[in-house]
């Protein structure tokens, strides 16, 4: 049987994942091609969170999914996974009432490590948190973070291994669809395609258009500071001091070695302007650091001795409703989505890149309740 041909546009997270979930069928020849190296981009830069603690079935399905996936990479792959446990703060009873549903959905799905913790628990256990504030919090003990750009380099060695192709330092340039088939263009070559894939990260808007496959794009800028704190911050989990739907962003931050913390803003929602994907990306701003600074000093003992130690940028590749784009693009055929992830695409690549493959493989259900919610045929809307 003559194979299919699949290039995959993007070597982050989703790009790769996709690679591999369709190198475990013999009909498909895929290539991956990146204008860097696999990780260089938002997958990279990120900070890796890996976690279950979210509140509706959907929700937690595909997190409990990646941490399957994850765990497999940790075990077979010698992928480092970092189990320092997650700590969601809950400011309210409210808070708390949603953080034990939280806790019955996880179980649902084989997950019976989370805890429900009172302020007191929390400040006992990490006294260097200031908990006056805090009703509470939902900590999972397995959680915790991967190295995003070890990660993809992992994978990217596992596709090779299974015969299929990345290609570093290797932009697509330009697209034709000719008679029911792709030819992507690149300054090396010319690759033809059954299918492409966009997996573009924080680029997949300028992918789109040049594919005349379109998709609403609105790429955030976020930053991230490692920090050096006088007193005991070895052992603190990731801290995450936001709640979905607040309407705001809230800091973050975990333990980095025996005296530092990594610290950033975390949010499932629109809070920024959109930044153009091929900007500078530096330092983080005097305003993001001070707002970051400010968040700290509500939270952490002696935050006032803090010294910041180095920082960096990423961008969080978002869409307008805050749900991935996943599948095939409605307007234009052999074009599948695979992007939109905002800042929690290591967690969900896995199962973005199962729904992706499922597409191409003709098949209608990759397994998850969320699949509508994610489809690329709201593009029609």
């Amino acid at each position: 049987m003559k194979k299919q041909k699949v290039v995959i546009i993007g070597a982050g997270v989703l790009g790769l994942f996709t690679a591999l979930e369709l190198l475990d069928n013999d009909r498909y020849e895929v290539d991956v091609l990146d204008g860097a190296n696999p990780g260089d981009g938002s997958s990279g830069r990120s900070v890796g969170m890996v976690e279950t603690q979210y509140f509706t079935g959907k929700d937690v399905q595909v997190r409990a999914f990646a941490r399957d996936v994850f765990s497999d990479l940790e075990e077979n792959h010698g992928v480092g996974f970092t189990h320092c446990g997650y700590l969601r703060l809950g400011k309210s009873e409210d808070d708390m009432a949603r953080f034990q549903e939280s806790q019955k959905i996880q179980a649902g799905f084989g997950i019976t490590d989370t805890e429900l913790l009172t302020s007191a628990e929390i400040a006992n256990r990490w006294p260097h948190l200031i908990t006056e504030d805090v009703v509470g919090g939902l900590y999972g003990k397995w959680d915790g973070y991967v190295d995003g750009y070890e990660v993809c380099q992992t994978l990217a060695r596992l596709i090779r291994q299974k015969g299929g192709r990345v290609h570093a330092g290797t932009p697509a340039l330009a697209a034709d669809f000719i008679e029911g088939m792709w030819q992507i263009k690149t300054s090396e070559a010319a690759f033809d395609a059954d299918y492409v894939v966009n997996a573009a990260g924080a680029h997949a808007g300028q992918v789109g258009d040049m594919l005349n496959a379109p998709v609403p794009l609105q790429p955030q800028l976020q930053g991230a500071i490692t920090i050096k704190l006088d007193g005991a911050t070895s052992g603190t989990p990731f801290v995450m001091d936001y709640v979905p739907g607040s309407g705001v962003d809230g800091v973050y931050f975990r333990s980095e070695g025996k005296a530092h913390l990594i610290a950033g803003l975390h949010t499932d929602e629109i809070t920024g302007d959109i930044v153009d994907p091929d900007m500078q990306l530096q330092s983080v701003t005097d305003e993001m650091l001070e707002r970051i600074a400010g968040l700290l000093f509500g939270r952490l003992q002696n935050a006032e001795d803090l010294q910041l130690d180095r920082s960096w940028q990423g961008i969080y590749p978002t869409t307008p409703d805050l749900k991935p784009i996943v599948g095939k693009h409605p307007d234009k055929p052999g074009v599948i989505c695979a992007l939109g992830a905002g800042g929690s695409g290591i967690q969900l690549a896995p199962a973005i890149a199962r729904i992706a493959a499922a597409e191409i493989k003709g098949e209608n259900n990759a397994g998850f309740e969320i699949e509508e919610d994610w489809s690329a045929k709201r593009l029609h809307n």
